[in-house]
């Protein structure tokens, strides 16, 4: 995670992978670009109108390395809910991984999860989070899941029953859900044999690492507009997960304390755009934080392409000039929208230029 002590470097998969159901001929790269991007670049910070909405969010990724049975983080919630879980089994021997929901209240409860993606099950944490996110972003990929619950009924959200993680395994994703009432949302690890309803009775709840990173935080759709259009005379620039805006604040649902979301993990961007520009005009994604590896969507004309982040490797952004061009676009209408992959380091910029432009 955020500058997790635990970051295993991933190394970089050769090969190139072409853009593929291309969004008309608005876009008109056919791969992602590598670049070198200079500390120094000049690039002026664009103008863009904040506006923070969308679902609660609930995260729980402290303690991040689990070296004992029980539950790692709890809310009770309603209504658009979105969970952003990440944990490692760090002893010898299977654990199993739950995400229970529990209604505890007398009236029944309407469940349905309306998006998913989860990566896990090996030991390189970066490609795990940027599986996660692609399975997330594609609507390709989504299964159906929706019920009622009575009081005291249950369901479990990963597999029905947990998922089993080996010693060292990660296990990170993100649920989005629609909560007809009040509904207990538990993460915790126990044995593979254990009763799942049992132990989330009765399971003691785990202090946070050394890392902060947990809590309940509401409206966790942030969404950017992009005030004046781009025309590629010049470099210009938006920072996101570590901009002026800050982190989201919210809630440790299990102690009462203050909340702090280091990294955003958890919160969708949409960034907005404009481009009125006779020549082609470059996207680019740069990883001012550190190693980086996702994926997003580049929405246009009703189209919706998924791009990963980047497409040529697993990850980017090793060496602090390493940025990727993720597309040429001509004039019109653009939406980018992605959130904070586990494993990976934030903040990042996007950069518009003129596709022109040899070098900054």
């Amino acid at each position: 995670m955020f500058e997790s002590k635990y970051l295993t470097k991933i190394g970089k998969i050769l090969g190139a992978c072409a853009f593929s159901a291309m969004l008309g001929s608005s876009t008109i790269a056919s791969a992602q670009t590598p670049l070198s991007i200079p500390e120094d670049y000049e690039a002026r910070t664009l103008e863009a109108q904040f506006v923070a909405n969308g679902p609660t969010l609930l995260f729980s990724d402290s303690p991040e390395m689990v070296y004992r049975t029980g539950i790692l983080y709890r809310d009770t919630v309603q209504g658009q809910v979105r969970l952003f879980f990440h944990h490692v089994n760090a002893v010898p021997g299977n654990k199993k991984l739950v995400v229970l929901l529990k209604n505890e209240k007398l009236r029944p409860v309407q469940y349905k999860l309306v998006r998913s993606g989860q990566g896990g099950h090996t030991y390189n944490w970066m490609g795990d989070g940027k599986e996660a996110q692609r399975q997330y972003f594609s609507d390709a990929e989504q299964r159906q899941l929706e019920g009622k619950l009575g009081f005291g009924q249950y369901v479990e959200l990963l597999t029905g029953k947990g998922d089993i993680l080996k010693q060292d395994e990660l296990l990170t994703g993100t649920l989005d859900l629609e909560l007809s009432a009040p509904t207990q949302l538990t993460v915790f690890m126990c044995e593979p044999q254990s009763d799942i309803l049992l132990f989330n009775d009765n399971a003691p709840i785990q202090p946070m690492d050394e890392h902060p990173l947990r809590g309940t935080f509401k409206n966790a759709d942030w969404n950017y507009a992009v005030k004046k259009p781009i025309d590629g005379k010049e470099a210009v620039k938006l920072k996101l997960a570590g901009s002026e805006e800050g982190y989201i604040k919210g809630v440790d649902a299990t102690t009462g304390l203050p909340a702090e979301n280091y990294g955003n993990y958890g919160v969708n961007y949409r960034v907005d755009f404009t481009v009125k520009s006779k020549q082609p005009v470059s996207l680019i994604l740069n990883p001012i934080g550190g190693s980086f590896a996702g994926y997003g969507v580049l929405e246009h004309e009703g189209k919706r392409q998924l791009l990963a982040l980047p497409d040529y490797a697993v990850s980017l952004g090793e060496t602090i000039e390493e940025a990727v061009e993720l597309a040429q676009l001509k004039s019109g209408k653009y939406s980018f929208i992605w959130s904070p992959p586990g494993a990976s380091n934030l903040p990042v910029e996007l950069i518009w230029r003129s596709a022109r432009n040899s070098k900054f």
